[in-house]
């Protein structure tokens, strides 16, 4: 694994990109990344900071930019007991739950997929804490991974796809919705 790995990915539902970086430091790892597309609401650009722990597990996430006129400002945090809170608001319905799911990118299923191999598993059922671009509220998501040859059968209510996996974890095929750019 190269160090710091880094993708661009193309957005294939409408036009845009995202660029992304995994990091180290210490005992903590994570992504950063920045998506610029063309939202129905204008065009959007929202940079990202997610902070794990060495598991892949989230501690804190950071969203700053706009889409349309509307500003976009989330500061989300993940307790060691496993509570999440917003802009300082406890969010007791999504308490347990390890991974963020940002709606606006693949770069965050990365993190239940770096996890899932370090334990060395082929398939879990999973929930995320999912920003969800319509209302950009945060809900409660199942999810299930199953590994596959190429990477991860990835199912959600409503939704599945079989996304094509590099070594270091990031998605370079996301049927329909993102590829990556060579």
């Amino acid at each position: 694994m190269a160090r710091d790995p880094q993708i661009v990915w193309r957005r294939l539902d409408l036009p845009g990109h995202d660029a992304c970086r995994q990091w180290q430091d210490g005992e903590r790892q994570g992504l950063d990344g920045v998506a610029v597309w063309r939202d129905p609401a204008g065009p959007a650009h929202l940079a990202y900071q997610v902070t794990c722990d060495p598991d892949w597990i989230t501690r804190s996430v950071r969203v700053q930019g706009r889409v349309g006129v509307r500003e976009i400002t989330l500061s989300i945090h993940r307790g060691e007991t496993g509570n999440w809170h917003a802009s300082g608001e406890e969010l007791p319905d999504l308490c347990g739950l390890q991974d963020i799911d940002l709606g606006f990118t693949p770069a965050t299923n990365t993190l239940p997929i770096r996890r899932l191999r370090q334990q060395g598993k082929t398939q879990a059922e999973i929930a995320a804490v999912w920003l969800d671009t319509e209302d950009f509220a945060l809900k409660r998501l199942p999810q299930t991974y199953r590994r596959t040859e190429k990477g991860w059968h990835y199912n959600s209510p409503g939704f599945e796809a079989d996304l094509s996996v590099d070594a270091d974890g990031f998605v370079t095929d996301y049927p329909d919705l993102w590829i990556k750019e060579d």
